[in-house]
């Protein structure tokens, strides 16, 4: 298994900002996000603030397409304020249907919006 590579700078930066990395690794079973013929790495870190790691419920790495590492994917839980909404009205200004200027660009919006239906299955979805 490998040491850590830090520079002083970032060493310093982290500590300074009190940040931990929010993916760690067990001791049993390292974890790596790149991996070669001649062996594996971990250059990826991903910290963040003291107070937020502790929301943390998991991490664990996926394969993505687009990279030749390991995605790292963090779970948190945090509260979600709920917000009850009830009955609302949106009321259009009415007075627009009257501007000459809206009804032509409306309909020149319309014009293009209507050219977009075969790109779509079916009437509902466009």
């Amino acid at each position: 298994m490998g040491h850590p590579n830090y520079s002083r700078d970032l060493q310093e930066f982290i500590r300074g900002f009190d940040l931990v990395d929010m993916w760690e690794t067990s001791q049993e079973r390292a974890t790596y996000t790149h991996y070669t013929s001649r062996g594996a790495l971990r250059i990826d870190r991903i910290n963040a603030l003291q107070n937020l790691s502790i929301k943390k419920r998991a991490a664990e790495t996926r394969v993505a397409a687009f990279t030749d590492h390991l995605a790292v994917v963090i779970r948190i839980a945090l509260k979600a304020i709920t917000m009850r909404r009830g009955r609302s009205y949106r009321k259009m200004n009415t007075a627009l249907l009257c501007e000459k200027r809206f009804q032509e660009q409306l309909r020149q919006r319309w014009a293009e919006w209507s050219k977009q239906t075969e790109n779509y299955p079916t009437m509902v979805m466009w």
